[in-house]
């Protein structure tokens, strides 16, 4: 019994094969023969033979993902794809979300958490060595050039609307998966795929696209270029396109270039945080006019009145300006708003921190001796008051450098207050172990 039903499923996938074999040999015949046609002198000529090679090309391209779309459910993919047989099913975290793939013969399927398709990889395409979407591409504009009287019009957007679409499905894989370089690439191919005069639509939110993930893949000239293009058109995402620039202009080097955008974007988008909070950070990078970084501060923080790191930036500034007390408020803030906002913590422990370092430097000089001891209590007093948010940011930290970082502090203020009591010598003794530990 065990062998009929082995023999009849091995005949099962034999049939399925062998139709899904058929199909392919009639998009690889129909590519051949298209491709056999432009290559003729006379019937190069006309506009249908390359309409008929583009077609074949985006048909063979399409083939492996035919009658799938992004938001399917694995169990509707199953059944859309019942002729075909997976091969394997893995799991894998990408850019902080968690997708099943579903690998089959010719591609791989990403599901989100969600159990729905969100986009799919060709691993084996039916035509090799061929860039079936450029090529494609190509082919509809000689048509273009070749259509003189405009009787193929609806066939060559049509066309051109498919290669677009398909640019952007696969810069949105590419993205997905941290590959910004080919994201970028794909996302200008579809604009120029749209934009061009045969088709002439124009979607200024693909050129920023371009731009963003050149920025992210770190190639700033590109990013430059793109972000420039889209002030060009008047697209500036509410701010978003001069905070990109500024960023790119920064990563160049050019910081006056960057304040400059920042500050124009600022003046039509006043509201706009990410524009706030880059110059915030050129402000501070620069060591600019600390009362201009204030500023923007404050006017972020009445726009996003519940982040914490804004308040931890002016407590920054603010301890930077030698006003200690106004530095612990503001670090009081940020935990306020955000009781494991580790920065609050760490900021503050170390504010009381540099505070005991500043009176010892001082106390070192002084020769009065009732004002040395009062000098040193204070100092005592400083790093006391040091230990609590240390130790809280040490809790709140997971990043071993840092962790280090802050058990390093604690184990030089308990050292220095470890004859103060068994407690402290405890202490002392515990972090200490841990650095040598580590």
């Amino acid at each position: 019994m065990k062998k009929f039903i082995t023999a009849a499923l091995m005949f099962l996938m034999a049939l399925q094969l062998g139709a899904q074999s058929k199909e392919v040999q009639a998009l690889l015949k129909a590519y051949d023969k298209a491709k056999q046609e432009i290559s003729d002198a006379k019937r190069a000529t006309k506009p249908v033979g390359w309409i008929r090679y583009a077609k074949a090309l985006t048909s063979a391209y399409s083939f492996p993902t035919n009658n799938l779309w992004i938001g399917l459910s694995s169990l509707e993919s199953k059944v859309v794809l019942k002729d075909q047989r997976a091969l394997s099913t893995e799991y894998q975290n990408i850019q902080g979300e968690q997708f099943e793939i579903v690998k089959y013969e010719d591609k791989d399927l990403y599901y989100n958490a969600d159990g729905r398709l969100s986009f799919w990889i060709i691993t084996k395409p039916l035509i090799k060595d061929v860039d079936m979407l450029e090529e494609a591409y190509k082919a509809y504009i000689k048509a273009t050039e070749l259509d003189t009287r405009g009787s193929s019009k609806a066939d060559i957007q049509e066309g051109l609307t498919l290669v677009a679409n398909n640019f952007i499905n696969d810069a949105m894989a590419a993205y997905t998966l941290g590959n910004y370089k080919d994201a970028s690439v794909k996302f200008e191919k579809s604009f120029v795929t749209a934009s061009h005069p045969a088709l002439n639509v124009i979607d200024t939110t693909i050129v920023y696209y371009v731009g963003l993930t050149a920025l992210m893949d770190q190639d700033y000239s590109r990013a430059v270029k793109f972000f420039d293009k889209c002030i060009e058109m008047d697209f500036e995402s509410a701010g978003d396109t001069y905070a990109n620039l500024a960023e790119a202009y920064k990563q160049m080097g050019d910081m006056e270039k960057s304040k400059e955008l920042l500050s124009l974007g600022f003046t039509k988008y006043p509201n706009s945080q990410s524009i706030l909070v880059a110059l915030i950070n050129v402000y501070l990078e620069s060591n600019d006019d600390p009362n201009k970084v204030l500023e923007f501060i404050q006017r972020a923080q009445q726009n996003e009145p519940n982040n914490p790191s804004l308040y931890y930036a002016e407590g920054n500034v603010l301890k930077n300006l030698g006003k200690f007390e106004d530095a612990l408020r503001l670090y009081e803030k940020s935990i306020e708003t955000d009781a494991n906002f580790f920065f609050g913590y760490f900021q503050m422990g170390q504010a009381y921190y540099d505070r005991a370092v500043d009176i010892q430097t001082a106390a070192s000089d002084e020769l009065d001796d009732a004002k040395y001891l009062k000098m040193v209590e204070e100092l005592d007093l400083m790093l006391e008051k040091a230990i609590t948010p240390f130790e809280k940011s040490f809790e709140l930290v997971n990043d071993q450098e840092i962790r280090s970082v802050v058990v390093e502090y604690l184990k030089n203020i308990y050292f220095r207050l470890r004859t103060k009591s068994p407690e402290y010598e405890a202490a002392y003794e515990k972090y200490n172990q841990m650095l040598q530990g580590q």
